[in-house]
């Protein structure tokens, strides 16, 4: 523990709302990045039915089978993109959040509950012992340049099995169409078209 010294310059007391009110907004990052999280997962959700629509209604009107399939094709390759963003997204909050909790840790020690004795504040360095703790515990891991729990890095999970998903949807459509190139070949004339035209001849 280390004693905060009312004349030490080089390291002035802080107010202990001033903290609150730091730590208070770092909540508020967290909270707000659980949400975006939320509407991005909603969103690709929203696509997959739209591909599942365009797909049923492609393979039910024939002679749009291929306008079918390149909307799913364009719609997938956008949902890839959406997903790039999402995980940048995701970064960029949980950079935002390591450097609110980087000067909380430092602001810790400083901070002062009793103005009226000041000298016989210690600082227990919670920040400190909480890290020390969760390394012994094995529970953090480091992605790029963050250290963050184990758990907590799983939120780029959701974004990449979206990736991969709309990639395979991508794929698989991709081979249909090269299997299948000119267009014609997968567009089948109308039986009940042909017997009507047929039963006209005389």
């Amino acid at each position: 523990m280390r004693a905060l010294m009312s004349d030490d310059p080089a390291r002035p007391r802080l107010s202990f709302d001033e903290f609150k009110l730091y730590y208070d907004s770092t909540e508020k990052v967290t909270d707000r990045r659980l949400e975006t999280n939320r509407w991005n997962y909603s969103v690709c959700i929203a696509i997959l039915v739209a591909v599942a629509a365009l797909t049923k209604w492609g393979l039910t009107t024939t002679n749009l089978l291929w306008v079918g399939f390149f909307a799913v094709a364009v719609l997938c390759m956008m949902a890839i993109l959406f997903c790039s963003w999402w995980i940048k997204q995701i970064r960029v909050f949980k950079n935002l959040n390591d450097a609110k909790f980087g000067v909380l840790k430092e602001m810790a020690p400083r901070v002062v509950f009793d103005l009226e004795h000041p000298e016989a504040v210690e600082s227990y360095c919670p920040f400190d012992k909480e890290w020390e703790k969760m390394e012994k515990l094995n529970a953090l891991e480091k992605v790029g340049n963050i250290v963050a729990l184990k758990s907590s890095n799983m939120e780029y999970f959701i974004p990449k099995a979206f990736a991969v998903l709309f990639g395979g949807i991508l794929g698989v459509l991709v081979i249909i169409m090269i299997l299948n190139w000119p267009p014609t070949k997968l567009v089948q004339p109308n039986p009940a078209a042909s017997t009507s035209a047929t039963g006209q001849v005389k």
